[in-house]
């Protein structure tokens, strides 16, 4: 094999184990891939589900009063977040039903006890509520976004409770968000 194709051989090999490496489950949480993380996945998956369903008895159920959700990654790098909900802020957010998609996409989970920390991605179709109707805003248009986040939950009374989410990376926008009108009118300015 000439030296050039041996190391572009190799090169690809390094390159699939450390992908593999990076996006496989950290030792920890293989160690503990217990029923536990198995409850947190799935209630993972039931919060996102009931975010796009409006249904905020689920949500006010699963959430303490402390619940903390901080919007954008401005934070990471010694900015401002976007937004910060405190529980009554989710919870109206989840009554307008201004997310209409919460898919879930790369979610891990590292176990230490009755504490839970998850890691992912999620792709989320933002759609804002016309303030005090039903109905949605025209002149604030939808956004699909790609959101690289971070939770915390823990087990208190015998229930998993979601604790905290932070935005780690995003909002950006979704390549299936594009408008590709806009993306035509930009490019021909």
């Amino acid at each position: 094999m000439p030296p050039r194709s041996l190391a572009r051989l190799c090169i690809g090999t390094l390159t699939i184990v450390a992908l593999t490496i990076a996006w496989g489950p950290t030792p920890h949480a293989q160690q503990h891939g217990t029923d536990a993380a198995a409850e947190v996945l799935a209630l993972e998956q039931q919060i996102e589900d009931a975010v796009v369903r409006g249904d905020v008895a689920f949500i006010d159920r699963i959430t303490p009063p402390d619940f903390s959700f901080v919007h954008g990654d401005g934070w990471t790098h010694g900015g401002r977040p976007l937004m910060s909900d405190d529980k009554a802020a989710f919870l109206k957010r989840v009554a307008d039903k201004e997310y209409l998609v919460h898919d879930l996409d790369r979610v891990k989970v590292e176990m230490h006890g009755d504490v839970a920390i998850t890691y992912g991605r999620y792709v989320s179709l933002f759609v804002p509520a016309r303030s005090g109707a039903p109905n949605r805003n025209p002149s604030t248009p939808a956004r699909l976004n790609s959101i690289w986040f971070e939770r915390v939950y823990a087990k208190r009374n015998g229930q998993w409770q979601f604790l905290s989410h932070r935005t780690v990376h995003g909002p950006n926008v979704a390549p299936a968000g594009i408008d590709p009108t806009a993306a035509e009118a930009a490019s021909s300015k």
